[in-house]
């Protein structure tokens, strides 16, 4: 079977693993500190700005909380957008406002956003669809006018960018996953962004207990000279959600080989594109604006038969998927009434095809036959 998502990993991520067992800390230490600088300076930014964690969705939740989301208020939420998006918002007390979605690009508009405000909105909470930034400055200007708070999901878009600036780092937060199905694994991570350096530092203390970020004493007997040399405090309640050395050196790894990655991503794509532009029956992704670039996290086509197609796909060894399910039509969220025509149509057509850096030109093709094997047999 040829698999939708795969990551990339050998002897060079497992030879950093190596030296991280030989060091004899696995815990969070240099590698993860490289790791964060790193990943902030290839995307032009400030390190002072970033801090890892151990998943995505842990930022999510974590935003959420520092941002004091609660009863009351409000929070807008592209319907199709990963479940953890939603959850973190009910979890804080806050209510979840969906809004729909471009039907192609199945990214969130401002005109589109701009219905579902209210004087209780406190955030928008944007996703960029299969690594393609949405159109960032009309939401900006629409949120900053109201004074809401935006919030990124870049866990698709490393190294996505808009208008030369890195998809994530445009609002108050942003947050980035490095899990086994995306295109810089870690095993499980992620990484957060705030506009506020001093949000930073209270990021990195909730995640790690509650402990200062410069703790100096408590840590062991280097400290031994002084009275209670033993002792720590606390300047807040934490978890223990933290990035570990091992997580970190594969990090380091992977984000030397990121840039071929996507070299490799974009070829697929654009096979994709070149074998499926004449088949009627079959949309393509839009085409990316020149002044975005994408991750290329996910290409997906839209039909009125697509459950067909990921049948047909799924019997001839090629698995597909629809990501995401939309979150009004999740139960538990209570959103079951809200008007999203755009991503309803997109729920019933779109299906995301094998893309991933390990596909060899061979798997490519198969792809492509089997797909036009199935328009074939239909007579579209």
């Amino acid at each position: 079977m040829i698999p939708v998502f795969k990551p990339t990993l050998g002897s060079e991520e497992l030879a950093a693993v190596q030296e991280v067992f030989a060091s004899g800390w696995i815990g969070k230490g240099r590698q993860v500190l490289d790791f964060e600088r790193r990943f902030a300076e290839s995307l032009a930014s400030d390190p002072r700005n970033f801090t890892s964690t151990n998943s995505c969705t842990e930022g999510l939740f974590l935003a959420a909380d520092m941002y004091g989301f609660g009863p009351g208020d409000e929070v807008v939420v592209p319907a199709v957008s990963f479940v953890a998006v939603g959850s973190a918002v009910v979890a804080s007390g806050a209510r979840l406002v969906i809004c729909d979605v471009d039907p192609r690009t199945l990214n969130a508009t401002a005109e589109l956003i701009e219905p579902c405000l209210t004087g209780r909105t406190r955030a928008v909470w944007l996703n960029h669809f299969g690594g393609v930034p949405c159109d960032l400055d009309p939401i900006l200007n629409l949120c900053r006018n109201r004074g809401l708070l935006v919030l990124e999901d870049s866990a698709c878009a490393p190294h996505s960018m808009y208008h030369g600036r890195a998809a994530g780092t445009f609002g108050d937060a942003g947050m980035w996953s490095f899990d086994a199905m995306k295109i810089l694994c870690t095993g499980d991570g992620g990484m957060l962004y705030f506009s506020d350096p001093d949000r930073v530092v209270e990021a990195r203390e909730r995640l790690y207990l509650g402990l200062p970020d410069r703790q100096t004493s408590g840590v062991d007997s280097s400290a031994s000279g002084a009275d209670e040399w033993w002792r720590f405090e606390i300047t807040r309640p934490g978890r223990r959600a933290i990035m570990n050395d091992i997580a970190g050196a594969i990090g380091c790894v992977q984000l030397r080989r990121l840039s071929q990655f996507i070299a490799r991503r974009v070829e697929i794509h654009d096979t994709y594109v070149r074998e499926f532009r004449d088949l009627g029956w079959l949309q393509l992704p839009p085409v990316i604006p020149d002044h975005c670039v994408s991750s290329h996290y996910f290409f997906w086509v839209q039909t009125e038969v697509r459950n067909e197609l990921a049948r047909f796909l799924y019997d001839n060894g090629v698995y597909s998927t629809y990501r995401y399910w939309p979150l009004n039509r999740i139960a538990y969220f209570g959103c079951g009434a809200a008007s999203v025509p755009n991503a309803d149509y997109a729920t019933e057509r779109t299906l995301n095809l094998p893309l991933h850096q390990g596909l060899t030109d061979a798997d490519v093709g198969r792809v492509v036959d089997t797909v036009r094997a199935f328009g074939s047999s239909r007579g579209l």
